[in-house]
């Protein structure tokens, strides 16, 4: 006779659990006389290969065995819902055990997951600590802080050399106002933006648009909008045409 561990089952109740999986056994209603008879065919295949098995799994064995009889006995004729089933207790362990055994297999791949990582030690950072104290004489209120930034900025546009960059002029009001002229020649109104390609210098838009304002002064033309934000009309004014 020779002693072995059993690697395929931890147990007389993982191998219940192996028969019940295998077999497609209901856990609340286990049929005990299969269950029971696979059970010692295991055990009995144990012991004609001489492995001295485990006394937990005889004990279990001599419980099936006893849930079994139970079952098989004749039940008084009593309210057979107040009868306690003999398999309760079994099933319970068997829920309870099944419970731990995927709860392990949960924290086993948790295990493995956290071994991927590395975890840096704690850092020894005491001799930066210090014992001084901030005293409530030192604090700086917020707006004081933004003021002082203020006073800094402003200082430091003030001693920026400003430079000024100062161009010929290349077109004139008077060559607006003739281009002015010109449109309304060929028609009675036009848009102010059909003036542009909207590639020319900006200040080539500001000087049409200050002449435009000089010609709605002396009544030249007149300037039309619909709505805010709408195209600007140009229309030939009461004075237009005159001089």
């Amino acid at each position: 006779m020779y002693e072995v561990k059993l690697d395929a089952f931890n147990g007389p109740l993982d191998l219940l659990l192996h028969l019940i999986q295998k077999f497609e056994i209901d856990i609340y209603d286990i049929p005990m006389k299969a269950l029971t008879e696979q059970y010692m065919q295991y055990i009995h295949a144990m012991n004609s290969l001489e492995i001295n098995v485990a006394s937990e799994y005889l004990v279990m064995a001599s419980e099936l065995l006893m849930i079994k009889s139970k079952m098989l006995l004749p039940q008084p004729e009593a309210d057979e819902s107040l009868e306690d089933d003999p398999r309760d207790d079994l099933v319970g362990r068997l829920i309870e055990y099944q419970n731990y055994k995927e709860y392990t297999e949960l924290l086993n791949d948790k295990k493995v997951n956290r071994a991927a990582f590395y975890s840096k030690h704690p850092t020894d950072l005491s001799h930066l600590e210090t014992n001084e104290l901030m005293s409530s004489d030192n604090t700086i209120d917020l707006t004081e802080l933004i003021i002082a930034y203020q006073k800094v900025k402003n200082r430091v546009e003030f001693n920026t050399p400003k430079t000024v960059e100062i161009k010929k002029e290349t077109f004139t009001i008077q060559q607006a106002t003739t281009q002015v002229h010109e449109r309304l020649q060929q028609q009675q109104s036009f848009n102010f933006f059909s003036l542009f390609n909207f590639s020319e210098p900006i200040e080539m838009v500001v000087t049409h648009f200050l002449a435009i304002l000089e010609m709605s002064k002396s009544g030249i033309v007149n300037i039309e909008q619909q709505k805010s934000f709408e195209d600007i009309n140009i229309l030939r004014g009461v004075n237009y045409g005159i001089g």
